[in-house]
């Protein structure tokens, strides 16, 4: 089946008829005919039945479908590949990323990018570690930003930023806390943890065992972002990213830094087989910059 043939077998399989196929093609209608003939003619049997004026897939076509799906779907990102790799002015770019890095993070970065590239599109994805993790490796984002990601052999990393954990606490005990406040101090308070299998939490549980601190949520979450919320709800204290942190409401919310402190590396990830173009290469500079600016809102409260 000829990439042309594959083009004209999934336009008339979303439209349903050989005229609207020709233009989601933008081709004559003869010439959509003579390409699905040709199609049926080399594959030996027939694609579609005509009924009424329009095209039912038969049980052969409907089992093609699926893979045909794909193909389609791996053409266009190719597509977009190709145009990303030769301009930074215009294209499109897939990022996915920790949830919580898409609360300000890459947000900003984008709205900041897009500033000096109008043209530029994007499509962006909340992901969890795993997940992340294996959209970076098939190629269905053309950037991945996570938490401590460890070395993967079909992994390009590069380190973006360095962050840390902190306290979050109803904006009421603002006054009642110390500047830096000490892990043992949340086993004292109603705390909302992170139930997490991923790096980070396995950083944040190493962490409270060396320092001996035994932490029992009267909540688990999975998110950064839910801990914040119940924060925000007065429903308890929680330690946070250093991003959710800057995502905050200072009028309910209030953040500390932590002793001893937690940091976490944040990295970007592309497949090793992959090579980044101009237009990423450029957003990845302006993530960076754009991750330097939002570390420092973190610092007149905590100072």
């Amino acid at each position: 089946m000829q990439l042309r043939h594959l083009e004209i077998f999934h336009a008339v399989m979303l439209t349903g008829t050989i005229t609207a196929a020709a233009k989601l093609l933008n081709i004559s209608q003869p010439a959509a005919t003579r390409l699905l003939l040709r199609a049926e003619d080399q594959l030996r049997y027939k694609l579609f039945d005509r009924v009424r004026g329009r095209l039912l897939p038969t049980r052969e076509a409907q089992v093609l479908q699926a893979e045909s799906e794909k193909l389609i779907a791996g053409l266009e990102n190719l597509r977009k590949l190709a145009r990303n790799l030769g301009t930074a002015s215009s294209g499109h770019l897939r990022i996915a990323a920790a949830p919580a890095l898409c609360l300000e993070l890459v947000p900003l970065a984008i709205t900041r990018f897009r500033q000096k590239h109008q043209d530029v599109t994007f499509e962006v994805e909340t992901r969890q570690y795993a997940d992340l993790v294996r959209t970076v490796l098939t190629q269905e984002v053309d950037i991945g930003i996570g938490f401590d990601i460890p070395a993967h052999p079909g992994l390009d990393l590069t380190p973006l930023a360095q962050g840390h954990f902190y306290g979050a606490f109803p904006a009421a005990q603002h006054k009642s806390l110390p500047k830096v406040v000490k892990l043992a101090h949340f086993a004292n308070q109603p705390f909302i943890g992170l139930r997490s299998d991923d790096p980070l939490g396995s950083v944040f549980s190493a962490t409270l065992n060396l320092a001996g601190v035994q932490l029992d949520p009267i909540v688990e979450v999975k998110t950064n972002q839910v801990a914040l919320s119940l924060v925000e709800k007065g429903a308890g204290v929680a330690i946070v990213d250093q991003y959710t942190a800057a995502a905050r409401d200072p009028a309910r919310v209030c953040i500390r830094p932590l002793a001893p402190s937690i940091p976490f590396t944040v990295r970007l990830m592309r497949p090793k087989n992959g090579l980044p173009g101009l237009l990423a290469r450029q957003f990845c500079a302006m993530l960076e910059k754009t991750e330097k600016s939002i570390a420092t809102m973190l610092l007149p409260e905590t100072a």
